[in-house]
């Protein structure tokens, strides 16, 4: 429950629980100190006079404890009226035996001529000890209150610098650059903290940076040869008349290579970037078609894996965001399923903004289900990682629901829900 609680709080509990203990502590010891000095000089007391009256020439038969205030002797016939409290003490000095609402230090020792038993009302002296102890009690809540109040004004003293570094991080937005939190009105203590994270703030800066002129950078060292293998397909497309049909469609394929290149490069950039704003297609995308295409493009591993693909499309989805983006999704759905799946079944159903993918492979644990969409997590011992990782950012970048289940030994099911989009 202490873990629970604020920095604060656990500020002035520690200073309450403190002053509390130490008070405590305090008041016990005091009063043990005074309850046996008050013991001790009854006890004397009584017991010398006990001693005095039984030295005496005249006896205690001839004591009269009317002389004594507060005194009585109880010897011989006396005896009849002892009270029983005192009667069942044993032989020695008592403190504090109380009869009713009153208080006596009694003294019970055996003479030659009997049991002799002298007391002394001390009730006042009690009653003194009573109040004393009420004091004790009210400094010691006093000084409670005082010791909250002033481990509150602690806490605020100590923390309001921390709270202040801690409302100057919130506030810091993820696209931001060039922000530093160190100024001279933390304290000393606090603004050490604040510049140990001007140093991070700095180190990352720098390492967006260069993440972002190398994601740039690859992208435009990239277009220029693809943009070349391109042109020199189309060149070779333009005089595949006289070719066999195996020519033409080994050129599609490389042709459709490098568009999804293309379109990874794109994605790529778009993941990029700090900011959460969509990219908006020139032309909507037909999903039903992509994901045909993309059958199409992975027969060899089909066939090669002995799986047989089943479609559903009942009807043709439009997604407002470009081709690459859902090529890159649906492929690494679709090739994860296969390398997952053999002589088996893979189905892919369409319905209305949902789409499933759903295998007959070997399943993923539970254990390692949890973990499929962390990146460089793989269950596959060659694998990276990096796909399902992608696939999540895309969907939570464009506010698409992703769901996995899977069953050891009978296969695994994604689910995509696109949301809105127009239908074809």
């Amino acid at each position: 429950m202490i873990k629970q609680l604020s920095l604060r709080a656990r500020v002035m509990w520690a200073i309450v629980l403190l002053v509390t203990v130490i008070s405590t502590l305090f008041v016990g010891v005091i009063w043990e100190i005074k309850v046996r000095l008050e013991a001790v000089a009854f006890g004397h007391m009584v017991s010398d006079q006990l001693t005095l009256i039984l030295e005496s020439p005249v006896g205690p038969a001839q004591f009269d404890d009317t002389l004594l205030r507060d005194w009585h002797l109880y010897y011989g016939d006396a005896l009849n009226a002892l009270p029983e409290q005192f009667a069942a003490l044993p032989e020695g000095s008592h403190h504090s035996v109380r009869i009713d609402e009153r208080y006596f230090q009694v003294e019970v020792r055996a003479a030659d001529s009997g049991l002799v038993v002298l007391s002394q009302d001390i009730t006042e002296w009690e009653q003194q000890e009573h109040w004393l102890l009420q004091l004790l009690a009210s400094g010691t809540l006093l000084v409670l209150i005082v010791a909250t109040f002033t481990g509150y004004r602690a806490s605020l003293a100590v923390l309001s610098p921390l709270q202040a570094l801690t409302e100057k991080l919130s506030s810091i937005r993820p696209d931001q650059r060039g922000v530093r939190v160190a100024t001279d009105t933390y304290g000393s203590d606090v603004s050490r903290i604040a510049r140990a994270f001007d140093l991070y703030l700095e180190r990352l800066d720098r390492f967006v940076e260069r993440e972002k002129y190398f994601a740039v950078a690859a992208s435009h060292e990239l277009r220029t040869p693809l943009s070349v293998v391109m042109g020199a397909v189309e060149v070779l497309e333009s005089q595949s008349a006289s070719q066999p049909a195996s020519f033409s469609r080994a050129l599609q394929r490389i042709s459709r290579a490098c568009h999804d290149m293309l379109g990874f490069i794109e994605v790529s950039l778009l993941l990029s970037r700090e900011d959460a704003r969509p990219v908006q297609s020139a032309q909507q995308t037909q999903l039903g078609q992509v994901i045909s295409r993309l059958v199409e493009d992975h027969d060899a591993q089909l066939k090669a894996r002995h799986i047989e693909v089943q479609q559903q499309i009942n009807n043709d989805l439009l997604l407002d965001q470009s081709e690459s983006i859902a090529k890159v999704v649906l492929s690494n759905l679709l090739r994860n399923a296969i390398e997952h799946t053999s002589d088996g079944l893979i189905f892919i159903r369409l319905q209305g903004s949902r789409l499933s993918i759903e295998d007959t492979g070997e399943g993923i644990a539970a254990d390692q289900l949890e973990r499929v969409f962390e990146r460089s997590y793989s269950t596959k011992q060659q694998g990276t990682g990096m796909g399902l990782d992608l696939v999540r950012r895309l969907c939570e970048r464009f506010n698409w629901k992703i769901d996995l289940s899977s069953v050891v030994g009978q296969g695994t099911r994604v689910d995509i829900d696109f949301g809105s989009q127009p239908n074809g």
